[in-house]
């Protein structure tokens, strides 16, 4: 390789030969295949100021890019370059502990043909990074440097030009969006009745996404409800009344404590300044001697006022809420996926509790009927989706170490609502129902590829499609992003 009179480099095809066939020759470790962790320490950043840790055996040669990242006009860059003997990994990660930046930029050797062996050599390190190779032409050396630290847990990306790692540090010096975010979970730790996520703590949740969690008893809303106003309770009760199309099952007493509920659920997230809350509701919505009412009709109100509030305790529902209401700025609909029809390119979701604000919060309500939770007492709404409209479906990985969103389109559908649970029903469940209350067909892309790509019972619907705000955020919290090929909704 030699030097151009502009700077660049010119690689012969001697070069070119050599250096190809040194990468389909590399082999990786044994350390490599070690487990990646669940999650990465990202600072929480205050203010504008980041600092940018740049290695390279030549920094000098990067002056051009070390101008512009200074000149990033969302951020106050300060950067820090260090002279690195890539045959010392010691000393290079000495220097990323001793700077202790908030972004890592790495401007490997153009004459190092062994690169993929630094993930190896290197400690872990929890800081993002930046690769770019040198010759856009030749990037097999960096994207195989790349792909070692990523398994290892790191967060690298691979830029191939200096204006797209300018781009890449844009997104990764931006706060995550759930930064500080709080949300407390009644119900026992990462154990709920139905979505169990035992292989999570707190601690991982934090780490990947920023979000404070907390678990509390069940036993203790039923103390609390007893505090709550009668007349609130009762001012709520008559809106629900007066707001829907039909009050199909509940009686006045049933829809107070469903109203008493909300209540409470409402005072507990002001106060605290919590973004979401869940219940272990399957915990005790079947049981006819329940101490809490079904939280069905609260959550429905609580969504359509900003609040994420996925139900069943559902930890990875929780974060996936979340971080779609914050970029979507919309009320989201938490969702069994019931069903996929392959010849359709459809699926159905169904779910007792769907916000009115589907729309968006300054949108009009969609119209619903009041029901009963399954014929077993309680009160969800019943919501009539429009046909025709944009929506975007996702969710979190069990160990949040993969987002899916899925665009899709709604479609008329049918009302199959009232089908019993039973052909010979036991006693006491004659007037059990086998679906919730409320169902969305959806058409998506790609069908087949949806279907093997579910993340568990749940996911989360949002109108509109987001998909460059989703990856990118994903890329924040170090997440793999999926979709299909075609990222818009169907026609």
């Amino acid at each position: 390789m030699a030097n151009g009179h502009c700077g660049c480099i010119h690689v012969g095809r001697r070069d070119f030969i050599r250096t190809t066939a040194l990468a389909g020759m590399a082999t990786a470790l044994p350390e490599v295949m070690a487990r990646p962790s669940t999650g990465m320490r990202r600072r929480a950043y205050a203010g504008k100021g980041r600092k940018l840790l740049l290695l390279s055996d030549a920094p000098q040669s990067y002056e051009r890019l070390i101008q512009s990242v200074k000149a990033i006009r969302e951020f106050e860059f300060s950067v820090v370059t260090a002279r690195a003997d890539y045959q010392k990994p010691q000393e290079i990660t000495r220097a990323i502990r001793a700077e202790d930046p908030d972004i890592l930029f790495f401007g490997l050797p153009r004459t190092m043909l062994n690169a993929g062996n630094l993930p190896v050599e290197l400690d872990p390190i929890d800081v993002p990074m930046i690769l770019l190779p040198p010759v856009p032409e030749l990037i097999m050396m960096e994207a195989n440097a790349a792909a070692g630290f990523r398994v290892k847990g790191a967060n690298a990306l691979l830029a191939n030009s200096e204006a797209h790692a300018i781009e890449l540090m844009k997104i990764l010096a931006a706060p995550r969006l759930l930064e500080g975010k709080r949300a407390v979970i009644y119900g026992r730790p990462f154990d709920s009745s139905s979505v169990p996520s035992r292989d999570l703590t707190a601690e991982m949740v934090y780490n990947r996404t920023g979000v404070r969690l907390e678990h509390r008893p069940v036993e203790q809303l039923a103390d609390l409800l007893g505090g709550v106003s009668a007349g609130d309770a009762r001012g709520e009760m008559e809106r629900w009344k007066r707001e829907a199309a039909a009050v199909v099952e509940p009686t006045d007493d049933v829809l107070l404590e469903a109203s008493r509920m909300y209540v409470l659920l409402r005072s507990i997230v002001e106060r605290e300044g919590l973004a979401g809350l869940s219940i272990d509701c399957l915990s005790f919505s079947f049981d006819a001697k329940r101490k809490v009412p079904v939280p069905c009709l609260a959550f429905t109100r609580l969504r359509d006022e900003g609040y994420a509030f996925p139900c069943e305790a559902d930890v990875c529902g929780m974060l996936t809420t979340i971080v779609l209401q914050e970029i979507s700025r919309k009320p989201s609909y938490f969702c069994n996926v019931s069903s996929v029809d392959l010849e359709k390119s459809r699926t159905v979701l169904r779910h007792c509790v769907a916000p009115l604000r589907l729309l968006g919060r300054e949108a009009p309500a969609l119209p619903y009927k009041l029901r009963d939770y399954h014929g077993m007492g309680g009160v969800t709404p019943q919501v009539s989706f429009p046909a025709g409209l944009e929506v975007t479906l996702g969710g979190f990985s069990k160990d949040l170490g993969t987002f899916v969103a899925w665009p899709g389109r709604t479609r008329e559908g049918i009302d199959d609502t009232a089908q019993p649970s039973f052909e010979n029903p036991p006693a006491g469940m004659e007037e059990m129902r086998r679906y919730c209350s409320n169902r969305v067909e959806l058409e998506v892309r790609d069908a087949d590829v949806f279907l093997q790509k579910i993340m568990g019972i749940h996911h989360v619907m949002v109108a509109g499609v987001y998909t460059k705000a989703l990856r990118e955020e994903m890329m924040r919290m170090n997440v793999d992003f999926i979709g299909p090929i075609d990222s818009s909704s169907p026609a």
